[in-house]
């Protein structure tokens, strides 16, 4: 479903026996996650496509009795993200000491399900680079909302879920948007710019350098191919101007088709939402297992366990050769799922975009500060 408002409506048309998807609602998660952790949609593109990693659910009788905990680095290559049981149905990286009962299905991420094999040997763990130490918590920070389109009250409500207390949010768009939009909220003030989104006058009068992430909105008034260009000749004037300012901000955008990613790569933006793509995938793997949804529910879900990119320096010292079995390990501690990582370097080289899911755990790794592990874990 397109529109949010008929989800109700559809869900009682279709029955019990069919899967209904708020498309809408899956767009706008993507671009408020990704708004704070560039990187998340390459992440999902590559959960989703068939020709990337995917989602396995298998019965492993080897590991029934040990924890959930126990598992994550039992696997040769294959990185366990959760349990199924006929009892708790689906749970995305539940609580560390979970047991794996008889008939429970382990849920992992592999290439293929012909390469998932348990390990021979327990791979080696560098206790001495794990960091102990929490992260720091997030400060408030400053967002700005290029353009305005049917998604950005969804968005700017469930940024205000994900940011810390006193964020702010600044809507810049030719026209104001109506007062329900703007004003104080729990953790968010969101304000109003005038704004002209193509043109390189209005945009430097908006201030950017005061921005930590801005987020491009395609323009819903043309035809997509239009608002593409559109969001283009916008992009290119953002980087140019950050160039100016020496990298102050980050850039997520909306796009309409994905072949004109390639062609946008030139701006250097931090995340491109395809979101039409990435709906066609899901859809696609739902028809071969309908008990992904379970799964992708649980990912998408503000409430449940999600995806994240999260500084590699929270996990493992920066500059210290590692495997990523420790990765795994440090992030085991913290009641968290270590999946893959993203290179900084490697940011604008298509088509991974310098997202590894399911690496070597043995194969030797060294972090910079400005690379990313990609967890799942708790909000």
């Amino acid at each position: 479903m397109q529109d949010s408002e008929n989800m109700a409506a559809a869900r009682l048309a279709a029955g019990p026996e069919a899967q209904v998807i708020d498309a809408d609602d899956i767009a706008v998660r993507l671009v408020v996650q990704s708004h704070r952790q560039t990187g998340l949609s390459t992440v999902c593109a590559d959960l989703l496509d068939f020709a990337g990693n995917e989602i396995y659910m298998r019965p492993e009788p080897s590991l029934v009795g040990r924890t959930y905990g126990e598992t994550l680095n039992a696997y040769e290559r294959g990185i366990p993200i959760g349990l199924r049981s006929a009892s708790a149905g689906v749970t995305v990286n539940p609580p560390m000491e979970t047991p794996v009962n008889a008939g429970d299905e382990i849920i992992v991420i592999a290439e293929d399900d012909l390469l998932i094999q348990l390990a021979t040997t327990p791979p080696h763990i560098a206790e001495e680079a794990i960091i102990s130490e929490p992260g720091v918590r997030p400060a408030p920070d400053r967002t700005l909302l290029i353009g305005w389109n049917s998604r950005a009250p969804k968005i700017i409500d469930l940024l205000d879920r994900w940011v810390a207390p006193g964020s702010s949010v600044d809507i810049a768009a030719p026209l104001e948007p109506a007062e329900t939009a703007l004003g104080r909220r729990a953790n968010l003030t969101v304000g109003y710019k005038p704004c002209v989104p193509t043109s390189r006058r209005s945009l430097e009068g908006l201030q950017l350098g005061g921005y930590q992430h801005i987020v491009v909105l395609s323009d819903e008034s043309v035809d997509a191919d239009h608002a593409d260009d559109r969001t283009l000749v916008t992009l290119l004037h953002l980087r140019d101007i950050e160039v100016r300012l020496g990298d102050p901000y980050s850039i997520v955008t909306e796009m309409n088709d994905d072949s004109n990613r390639e062609v946008a790569q030139v701006t250097k933006a931090d995340d491109f939402i395809v979101s039409n793509k990435l709906i066609s995938l899901l859809l696609t793997q739902l028809v071969e297992n309908p008990h992904l949804q379970a799964v992708f529910a649980d990912l998408f879900d503000p409430d449940g366990s999600e995806i994240y990119l999260r500084p590699a320096d929270d996990y493992v010292k920066p500059g210290t050769e590692v495997n990523f079995a420790t990765v795994i390990e440090a992030a085991r501690r913290r009641q968290e799922t270590a999946i893959g990582y993203r290179l900084k370097h490697l940011h604008d080289e298509p088509t991974s975009y310098g997202v590894v899911l399911n690496p070597s755990k043995t194969g030797p790794l060294t972090f910079s500060p400005d690379d990313s592990v990609i967890i799942v874990a708790q909000s």
